[in-house]
């Protein structure tokens, strides 16, 4: 597993080597532990401990361009100033995204705090009244954040449905498959253009919500966020964090209840609530396609990738 996720960064030496010169160049203090968090499909993340606290660093991986990297810092940035529970970034004299050199390698990292508490696949926790009350606010202020970044491709994000199940649907087996396809012609007929767009997170899934020793939410990796139509926030988080394989009704109570709370600050058009059941169907498909290919193609068996995969079958078919 270690060397698949430095697979990421090219780089296969000691983790502590980068450790104390993360420690030098951000002035987080004497160097004490290190070790790799191995959650995510795409960047390299390290836990890091020094005499003065505790730090998560991010190294982006290598397919990101120096561009899609400040982007990345740039939109944590805007997230932290409109007031989203994201952990504090920490600068070194680069800025906040440091390029570190180490043994011929080029290195584009970001520290931030690392919060004391478990996300919600670490700890396979059922969602409370208070964390849906709590995730639905965070989610209202960061689809407020009045910011379009550049747009990036995530081969998971909904918007991309049509082209990803005409490269990767021949890679699902005939009951994911009779699932999916018809979901085709209710895509077709979403009026997604017309949709109020705005700065969507993207990826509000139970690996970047983290629950800390006071029960505050956090929110992590804004790495695939864009500018998207709103609901897809909403459906991301439906498919997931909200979402209940063993009892419908629980998935479609707290559901409703984030809506509610949400609305508060952002009413939904009539035109997205009725579109937000499609949406949520997709969801879940892209979960079943995007997690067939990683684990058909791409020789993914990670537990990640499995739960994402079994919970998007079950969606699909709660749904149906």
């Amino acid at each position: 597993m270690e060397s698949i996720f430095k697979q990421r960064i090219g780089y296969n030496g000691d983790l502590a080597k980068i450790a104390r010169l993360v420690c030098v160049n951000f002035n987080l203090g004497e160097f004490l532990d290190s070790r790799i968090i191995f959650i995510g499909y795409e960047d390299f993340n390290f836990f890091l401990e020094t005499d003065s606290g505790r730090f998560f660093i991010k190294i982006f991986s290598n397919e990101r361009t120096i561009d899609e990297c400040k982007r990345n810092v740039g939109v944590i940035i805007e997230a932290l100033r409109n007031g989203v529970s994201v952990p504090k970034l920490y600068q070194s004299k680069q800025g906040f995204l440091h390029l570190l050199k180490i043994d011929q390698l080029t290195l584009r990292i970001c520290v931030m705090d690392f919060i004391e508490g478990k996300d919600f696949f670490t700890s396979n926790a059922l969602i409370t009244k208070e964390d849906t009350l709590s995730l639905a606010y965070q989610t209202s202020l960061i689809n407020s954040v009045k910011i379009k970044p550049a747009k990036i491709y995530d081969s998971w994000a909904i918007t991309n449905f049509l082209l990803e199940f005409e490269s990767k649907g021949k890679y699902l087996n005939n009951e994911d498959f009779a699932l999916i396809q018809p979901l085709v012609k209710e895509f077709k007929n979403l009026k997604i253009k017309t949709l109020p767009h705005c700065f969507v997170h993207g990826d509000l899934i139970r690996t970047n919500v983290i629950k800390d020793k006071n029960n505050q939410i956090w929110i992590v990796d804004f790495s695939v966020s864009n500018y998207y139509p709103r609901i897809q926030e909403l459906a991301v988080l439906a498919c997931d964090i909200l979402f209940d394989k063993d009892n419908k009704e629980k998935s479609e109570q707290d559901f409703k209840a984030v809506l509610k709370e949400y609305q508060k600050k952002i009413k939904l058009t009539p035109l997205e609530l009725k579109s937000l059941p499609a949406y949520i169907k997709i969801a879940h498909a892209m979960h079943v396609l995007s997690a067939t290919y990683e684990k058909n193609v791409k020789n993914n068996n990670s537990k990640e990738n499995e739960y994402f995969l079994n919970i998007g079958r079950a969606g699909l078919k709660q749904i149906s």
